[in-house]
């Protein structure tokens, strides 16, 4: 008589696994959409912005994207872990679902982590590019702003 009461016991905790699962998904594509849609107008900005720009402008103008950046990163390789230590846990507890497991394993979430890494500082790199060659440009009025900043700071 357990047989079938343990079986709906243990549907109702994979249903409950995948609930969470997909919960946690939902929030790595909002961070990521959160990322992608704030750097698009920010290299639109520096790209067509014909202003000057001052020096103290852009240094905290760096500072908070920097904080932007990093901040939203975290949020994405801490995500990433709950995700993989979830599938993980779930595998070695419940052995009876190969099919889920096999998904499960497919996934890789494994190097998410150190791929926000590398996608979060490359956005960063060319923002700080960008802004220094629209400083630079803005205080010698230099084609290269980068060769202008580098001859002011060479001396």
């Amino acid at each position: 008589m357990n047989g079938p009461i343990e079986r709906e016991a243990r549907e109702k905790e994979l249903l409950e696994y995948l609930r969470v699962y997909m919960i946690a998904w939902q929030k790595i594509d909002f961070i990521w959409g959160m990322f992608i849609t704030s750097y698009i107008p920010l290299f639109g900005f520096l790209h067509f912005y014909a202003q000057e720009m001052g020096l103290v402008f852009a240094g905290l103008f760096i500072v908070a994207i920097a904080g932007f950046t990093w901040v939203n990163g975290s949020a994405l390789r801490q995500h990433y872990d709950i995700v993989t230590t979830m599938s993980r846990e779930y595998r070695r507890l419940n052995r009876s679902f190969p099919d889920l497991n096999a998904a499960l394993t497919r996934t890789a979430l494994d190097g998410r982590a150190r791929l926000v890494l590398f996608t979060h500082g490359f956005a960063f790199a060319g923002f700080l590019y960008l802004m220094g060659e629209k400083v630079g440009h803005s205080l010698c009025g230099a084609a290269s702003g980068w060769a202008c900043l580098w001859a002011l700071v060479a001396g």
